[in-house]
């Protein structure tokens, strides 16, 4: 691989197409401080992360690695947006923690142990809301306050806060406040993909039960708005999924009486979560799973 010179073909190559550092680190699905890396010389990107940005800035790999005269263009290589497989640069993350450099220790010995904090509050979501939270990215930002952290949901910042001190305590302030803005913000956090998961998981299970009703009668989207109505502001959990189908189905049923139907339209699922919401045992409710 001829790296000599790389980085300044990086950063020539990316301000030409007129992306900051940042935006190429979103795409790529590194940091911004990696992206600098590359363009300094201190550290080189993977073959992987190579490959995507030869599509990303739309050139060729032999323009980044030998500087090949007229060789910035693929030949017949279509706008970067439209490239075949381009998607997988510029799918959004969820749920993002962002901290300053001071904290990247903390989370450096996180990442080592496979991320058993991160983990346990995933797990804690399944096992206290009945609910599949995405996965969670962890990344480091030159351009924060030092002891900063801030959590983005769907790229827009909900939380922000500097601490003191940088002892392994702090990690579980951190992932505390984490889990306290997912559920606040569950609305923006649980979408269909993640619903998809929990009906799939429970399909292996029941399959006579999910079968040719999800999504042929139920779609996902009105499942999602459902469970977040109980889950927010019913107070129930998630868990009893296979009877919040069956009573889901047949408010549906119900509705195609045209008594009901005036007052419970397909878009009204709040009203459809709060008469699930009093057909549901008491012991499903949030406070009974929540220690």
């Amino acid at each position: 691989m001829a790296l000599d010179g790389f980085g300044t073909r990086l950063k020539a190559i990316r301000q030409e197409r007129g992306y900051t550092q940042k935006q190429l680190a979103g795409f790529l699905g590194v940091t911004e401080q990696a992206v600098s890396k590359y363009e300094r010389g201190n550290s080189y990107p993977d073959i992987e992360v190579l490959s995507g940005i030869a599509e990303v800035l739309d050139c060729s790999l032999d323009y980044l690695l030998q500087h090949e005269s007229g060789k910035h263009n693929l030949p017949g290589q279509e706008n970067v947006f439209r490239k075949q497989g381009i998607s997988r640069f510029l799918q959004q993350d969820v749920i993002v923690l962002q901290f300053d450099e001071k904290l990247v220790p903390l989370f450096m010995e996180e990442a080592k142990q496979n991320c058993p904090h991160m983990i346990e509050m995933r797990q804690q979501a399944a096992l206290q809301w009945g609910i599949i939270l995405p996965l969670i990215r962890m990344q480091d930002q030159s351009n924060m306050e030092p002891s900063q952290f801030e959590i983005c949901i769907n790229r827009v910042p909900v939380y922000s806060e500097i601490r003191e001190g940088t002892n392994p305590e702090e990690l579980f302030y951190i992932v505390g406040k984490l889990k306290e803005m997912v559920f606040q913000n569950l609305d923006q956090v649980l979408n269909n993909q993640c619903v998809y998961y929990m009906v799939e998981s429970l399909r292996e299970e029941n399959p006579y039960v999910v079968e040719s009703i999800v999504p042929e009668v139920i779609s996902y989207s009105l499942l999602r708005q459902v469970l977040i109505h109980l889950v927010k502001d019913f107070g129930y959990t998630a868990h009893p999924l296979i009877l919040i189908i069956q009573l889901l189905e047949q408010q549906l049923g119900l509705e195609q009486q045209p008594a009901l139907r005036r007052t419970v339209g397909i878009s009204g699922s709040r009203e459809l979560a709060r008469r699930i919401a009093e057909q549901l045992d008491p012991g499903f409710r949030l406070e009974n799973w929540v220690k």
